[in-house]
């Protein structure tokens, strides 16, 4: 798949109508990803590499009347959308009437973050639609109380992001490489992974990989690729794998030809642009 939009479409808050905006929700993968020991409230400690990638969602949101505020499109996630926006209007001490629509591109429990950056993409609308100002700073702090990914991808770009409720982002250089992306059938629960590794001590790559057969044959396979990075991102049970051409990209695509589930060419996302 190639890239749709130019870079800056993507790093944007685009205004399309008289009291409507759009978005780019990009995708992350998890480059690396430690997990750490698990606090007294429950969340672990992770640290973890994130990159934003070319595959998105495309977020508007439009200013409305009361009567009308809601969300549309086939998300799964209206709840972390809806999450997102009734946190932000505590924050301004106003309520937020807004329609926002997040119709699913990104594959969904795929490890690929796209909820996540579906409310990040509506922070970052309303603070442009209602003229707050807020910036990158104000929103993540907002986004803290909402979910754990939802601050990075407020930023976007490459960080390494560490901590358990509250995380500590450090931003890095963006690579020029193309990424593959083979996305198994298989759905993996967030809950459920977390669960395994507690009882198993076994980090997410070793469990998608044991209880997904096509992780684990297409992981091995892209290794032995001229890949610069490989791995499975979030909990799985998405292979990703990194290379310095699209050419080279097209060549691992055809090394697991034999896979039936989703295979996506994208190029990184640089750092948003507020």
């Amino acid at each position: 798949m190639m890239l749709e939009f130019p870079d800056r479409d993507y790093r944007r808050v685009v205004r399309i109508g008289e009291r409507k905006y759009a978005a780019c929700a990009p995708a992350k993968l998890n480059i690396t990803l430690d997990i750490g020991k698990r606090e007294d409230d429950g969340m672990h400690n992770i640290s973890s590499v994130m990159q934003t990638i070319s595959l998105h969602d495309y977020v508007t949101l439009e200013v409305v009347d009361a009567a009308q505020v809601g969300i549309t499109g086939q998300s799964i996630d209206d709840n972390v959308i809806t999450k997102a926006i009734d946190e932000l209007s505590r924050a301004v001490g106003k309520k937020l009437h807004c329609r926002i629509d997040a119709p699913k591109n990104i594959p969904v429990a795929a490890g690929l973050g796209g909820g996540s950056s579906d409310a990040a993409a509506a922070l970052r609308l309303a603070d442009k639609a209602f003229d707050l100002q807020m910036g990158a700073s104000a929103l993540a702090t907002v986004a803290e109380r909402v979910g754990n990914d939802i601050p990075f991808l407020l930023y976007a770009g490459r960080a390494q992001v560490k901590g358990a409720k509250k995380h500590a982002i450090r931003p890095m250089n963006v690579p020029s490489l193309y990424y593959i992306m083979a996305r198994p059938r298989m759905q993996l629960g967030t809950r459920e992974m977390y669960e395994l590794h507690d009882k198993t001590g076994k980090d997410f790559t070793e469990i998608a990989c044991m209880l997904c057969p096509d992780t684990d044959r297409i992981l091995k396979e892209l290794k032995r690729t001229t890949a610069v990075e490989t791995g499975v991102t979030g909990k799985g049970p998405t292979v990703f794998a990194s290379y310095a051409s699209y050419g080279e990209c097209v060549k691992a695509a055809r090394q697991i030809g034999w896979f039936d589930g989703e295979v996506f060419i994208e190029k990184p996302v640089e750092a948003f642009i507020y």
